[in-house]
């Protein structure tokens, strides 16, 4: 794409950005952090690369991100119970209606996806309190991490582990590791997300090959932005581009950042109406006196 184009496609996509905020698809997004993270962006050259970070951006406000959690727990879930013969299968009730059981034992529990070191903040925290609140889950079958012994041993056999999404498979894999599951004959582990990156689920299952995994959005290995839109930008290859991305970042006292091309270098333009996860460019939410963020920080 020439000088010219790559000009018109800023403006246009600026327009369509306002647009998406105005009639909240967008959700969370304010229009004045819109033009204030545009005003990061000084050249030409650095305009053409925002406006392609926004053309590349997957944005899931909470009403999406409940969407896609509600069916994990009553599709996928319930078929993959199913499939499995799971004891904790009934075909007349979904799994979301048995975490809603207030008296009966529904025979299973739901699992904070946090280790024992994370912070209050993480994820997999607000994930477990959408579904205390949002969808009515009872708080009795709320376990964390380090419960699962005590709940085998009193006879559960089906946990449940919910996150938001798994990119490149790091922070559930530690969580699963501490849980020491591989010790129990007979146990049935779920691992229930929004979203999954391919290269995330490869990871966890070469481990943990009797781990299911549910995901409303599978996201492909070929989301790597730089991948992506290096031939657009004018560059020879996608190594090129990231040494400029990386340049810019530090020229805006970004210096220090860990993960300047997402956890796992996968290279995702990803993100929720409440955090944006580390897999993610932090273009997108990083913020000193040089730099306005577009989304919220992952906590």
């Amino acid at each position: 794409m020439d000088n010219d184009n790559l000009k018109i496609f800023y403006q246009k996509k600026k327009s369509e950005c306002e647009q998406l905020i105005r009639y909240r698809i967008w959700d969370g997004i304010d229009s004045n952090n819109l033009k204030s993270w545009l005003r990061n962006f000084n050249t030409q050259e650095e305009r053409n690369f925002a406006a392609l970070v926004l053309e590349w951006l997957v944005y899931r406000s909470n009403e999406h991100c409940y969407s896609m959690l509600h069916d994990v727990f009553t599709r996928l879930l319930h078929n993959q119970w199913r499939l499995d013969n799971a004891p904790v299968y009934d075909c007349r009730q979904n799994p979301l209606k048995l975490l809603q059981e207030k008296y009966n034992d529904p025979s299973l529990r739901f699992v904070t996806a946090v280790t024992r070191d994370d912070a209050d903040s993480k994820s997999g925290y607000s994930m477990v309190r959408l579904l205390n609140h949002k969808f009515q889950a009872s708080t009795k079958w709320n376990i964390k991490n380090d419960k699962i012994e005590e709940c085998y041993n009193n006879g559960i056999r089906t946990f449940i582990y919910v996150d938001d999404i798994i990119g490149s498979g790091e922070q559930i894999l530690e969580v699963l590791r501490e849980s020491q599951i591989k010790n129990y004959e007979g146990i049935y582990v779920y691992v229930c997300v929004c979203a999954a990156h391919e290269y995330g689920i490869e990871e966890i299952l070469k481990e943990f090959p009797y781990v299911k995994i549910l995901a409303a959005e599978l996201i492909p290995r070929n989301t790597d932005i730089f991948t992506n839109i290096y031939e657009v930008l004018g560059y020879e290859n996608r190594d090129e581009l990231r040494k400029w991305y990386e340049e810019f970042m530090k020229n805006k006292g970004a210096r220090g950042t860990y993960n300047i091309y997402g956890r796992g270098d996968l290279g995702l333009v990803y993100a929720f109406q409440d955090n944006t996860p580390n897999n993610s460019l932090p273009i997108l939410h990083f913020h000193n006196e040089n730099l306005s963020m577009l989304l919220n920080n992952r906590g």
